[in-house]
């Protein structure tokens, strides 16, 4: 059986959109919009988004886009950037914050979390930029054909890993593989993936990108090794001091990064 279903329906006409979705939120609340943003950072991790939004100058954006989860921008006019999160881990949940908010008129996005690495030389801590995405996930099939490669931007995955290359940290620039699945990640595929030079194991990356190109934004991701999947066992770290501090220096790096450039 195809996955999806439906063949061929990446060149189909979408009942619903996100920007018929946008205009009811106009309509039923008089919402006026976001203000203009350089671009949303997303994050996955609860704690993450609160010592980021916790920090100087950020205040939450309330509007009805948000719903359950939060916006938080920093800045005012060309200089401001917002801070997405508490909406859930996985693809789904990412690509439907990221279909809302492009259609809101945000035009860049990057993404941090965590990722497990797959090769033995990665130390916990280090520092991953995407460069592409094995779509194993069942969210960018609905967007892309399934032999489409799912690839961020290559101009903010530039500006993002020259952020990166700052910090004294292992910094890695390769391929991950995105899983919605994480119980289901094998013996085998690790290895498979481990001799293709794929470098991490994470959720969200390759959905992400995939929404961005059908959608027209530009997209990044980049991660902090949590957990090693490159030995006999697995070996989490997710509590480590490091992984906290590796995650800081994304967010960090990310604000400046959509800062970079001219226009919004």
């Amino acid at each position: 059986m195809a996955f999806p279903q439906f063949s061929g329906k990446q060149d189909l006409t979408p009942y619903l959109s996100p920007d018929q979705w946008v205009a009811y939120l106009r309509k039923a609340h008089g919402w006026e919009g976001l203000p203009l943003l350089r671009g949303v950072i997303l994050t996955f991790s609860p704690g993450l988004f609160d010592r980021i939004a916790a920090g100087p100058g950020w205040r939450e954006l309330e509007s009805p886009l948000t719903g359950s989860h939060s916006l938080y921008v920093q800045g005012a006019g060309l200089n401001a950037v917002g801070l997405l999160g508490r909406f859930g881990i996985g693809a789904p949940a990412a690509a439907n914050r990221l279909e809302d908010l492009a259609a809101a008129g945000v035009r860049r996005f990057i993404a941090i979390g965590l990722a497990g690495a797959l090769q033995p030389e990665m130390g916990i801590g280090d520092l991953v930029v995407c460069t592409e995405a094995v779509r194993d996930d069942g969210v960018s099939h609905h967007y892309l054909p399934a032999a489409a490669p799912a690839l961020p931007s290559p101009r903010l995955t530039d500006r993002l890993a020259g952020e990166l290359a700052r910090p004294q940290r292992p910094l890695h620039r390769g391929p991950t593989w995105t899983i919605d699945a994480p119980y289901r990640e094998t013996v085998e595929e690790i290895q498979h993936y481990r001799q293709l030079g794929v470098l991490t194991v994470e959720m969200e990356a390759a959905a992400l990108a995939a929404v961005a190109e059908v959608r027209g934004v530009e997209f990044a991701a980049a991660f902090t090794v949590s957990d090693s999947l490159a030995g006999a066992t697995w070996s989490p770290h997710f509590a480590d001091p490091i992984v906290a501090s590796g995650l800081n220096l994304l967010a960090e790096a990310a604000v400046r990064a959509l800062r970079v450039g001219s226009g919004p």
